[in-house]
């Protein structure tokens, strides 16, 4: 028989029941950890290696009793989505930025080893010089959430010295795939399948040249694994396809997995939608030697699979 792997140190997902999330616990959980998913949802897992602590990362007894034997945080809950957080911005940095700064303490106090935090290529940077987006790009946020998000990378990287901890921002870019919630229009890619299959019209905000970084869920998961296990610390790191694909082209590949058109409804513009928006990957691939692996063809094919299983 072969030797048994040693068991992998207990990790806690903060948003474990959410699409990134409930995909990342899977991820841990085949992996061999430990997990804790601190959610109001259970998600869609069943496991014995798996814990689930209801309620909110901002209930501090429920932070500190889930933290106990903690190695590894990966924050990924929120309270608002980035259309919402405008709408109230005190509410959203009371939120968000002191509830993460009081898990942070927490954290620290608990003797946790790292915290990895889901960022946001798509809003932190706002508009942009260049193109592709490189972390050193400056930060110009144009929505609450995405001034939120900042701020959280610049204390994480403060923590990292003051307390010791590692600390690690990943800047996601717009992911999509499996489980990604409709109800909530969460993703484009998503929406706009679910849409085609279901033949209702795909709405567009502008003309559908807007440019986005697509990148598959799977990929997601792999970096952020890849980042619970490094030691880069205090800084921050884009995950992204390495591609910028605009909305039009997004809806031609639907079209042709689908072999027939779709239906199209455009809208106004929206003031908060960046016009073009591609993270540079190249410190992901020298960092965490991480790459993507899912093109945007494979994952619309891999997606519109999963849906047609569940229509």
């Amino acid at each position: 028989m072969p030797p048994e792997m040693p068991p992998s140190p207990p990790v806690l997902v903060t948003g474990g029941g959410g699409f990134i999330g409930g995909h990342l616990v899977g991820g841990l959980l085949a992996a061999g950890a430990e997990v804790g998913n601190l959610d109001f949802i259970p998600g869609r897992h069943s496991h014995p290696r798996l814990t689930h602590w209801s309620g909110s990362f901002l209930d501090p007894s429920l932070v500190r009793a889930a933290l106990v034997g903690v190695d590894t945080v990966y924050h990924l809950a929120a309270t608002n989505f980035p259309r919402e957080s405008n709408r109230d911005p005190r509410r959203d940095a009371e939120e968000n930025l002191i509830g993460t700064l009081a898990l942070l303490d927490m954290a620290v106090a608990a003797g946790v080893r790292r915290v990895v935090f889901c960022s946001s290529g798509g809003t932190v940077y706002g508009p942009t010089d260049t193109v592709p987006i490189a972390e050193d790009h400056p930060t110009r946020p144009i929505s609450a959430y995405g001034i939120v998000k900042l701020s959280i990378e610049k204390y994480l990287r403060l923590y990292a010295v003051q307390a010791g901890i590692g600390t690690l921002s990943l800047r996601l870019a717009n992911p999509y795939g499996p489980y990604q919630n409709i109800r909530k229009a969460q993703g484009a890619i998503t929406t706009f399948c679910h849409r085609a299959l279901l033949d209702e019209p795909i709405e567009i905000w502008g003309d559908g040249s807007v440019e986005r970084d697509f990148i598959y869920i799977a990929d997601v998961v792999r970096a952020l694994l890849v980042a619970g296990a490094s030691d880069v610390s205090g800084t921050e790191i884009n995950i992204g396809s390495g591609q910028s694909t605009a909305l039009n082209t997004v809806l031609a590949e639907i079209e042709a997995a689908l072999g027939r058109p779709v239906r199209r409804r455009h809208l106004a513009a929206r003031a908060f939608d960046v016009p073009r928006n591609r993270l540079d990957i190249s410190r992901a691939a020298a960092d965490l030697g991480w790459q993507p692996g899912i093109g945007l063809r494979d994952g619309i094919h891999r997606l519109l699979a999963f849906m047609r299983t569940e229509l």
